[in-house]
């Protein structure tokens, strides 16, 4: 996908196809949270100390600014501001339909939602894939210091599938084709 491309995302998207459910699992359950930047993860002779630098070096993406999907606000000014004046979607307070969003965004949405925030609500789409969507559609340009960082969201990301898996929240495994690249 051309969106993927120009960003740089679609070596890292290519490599992540692919997993061991056993491992995932193991993974997430031995993931020990110390900080929203750091944790680390101790299982089959393997201690990994995981930060968004790690993950960085492993996936090739760039560091970028440190952002969370708990960021509201900034996520409600990404949905108001990524349509133009000719798109007309039918939105809730704090989410859009994805088959309400114009070509090729609902696919591009569909990619953001399966491979990076791993979520299964594939049909709705929240203030932070807008800030994904949003900085993919009008932000190609910025210097990738002011861009978001898919390093940090994905190490919260992780930090927040072991924190709920390790206290019994049922459907908690994702991030399998990461954690594939992780060990």
């Amino acid at each position: 996908m051309a969106v993927f491309t120009r960003e740089y995302w679609m070596p890292f998207l290519k490599r992540i196809h692919g997993y061991d459910e056993e491992v995932t699992e193991e993974f997430l359950m031995s993931l020990r949270p110390h900080s929203k930047t750091h944790a680390t993860v101790s299982f089959r002779g393997l201690t990994l100390e995981l930060t968004p630098d790690f993950i960085s070096r492993i996936i090739g993406l760039p560091l970028g600014l440190p952002w969370s999907k708990e960021e509201k606000t900034l996520g409600q000014v990404a949905m108001k501001t990524f349509f133009q004046p000719k798109e007309h979607p039918i939105e809730d307070k704090n989410e859009v339909r994805r088959t309400r969003l114009p070509p090729p965004w609902s696919e591009v949405s569909d990619q953001i939602i399966k491979y990076i925030t791993c979520e299964g609500r594939f049909n709705i789409i929240y203030g932070y894939h807008f800030r994904l969507l949003h900085e993919l559609r009008y932000g190609m340009d910025l210097p990738t210091t002011r861009k978001l960082s898919l390093p940090y969201f994905l190490l919260q990301s992780l930090i927040e599938c072991g924190t709920k898996l390790n206290a019994w929240v049922p459907n908690q495994m994702a991030h399998h084709g990461l954690i594939k690249l992780l060990v």
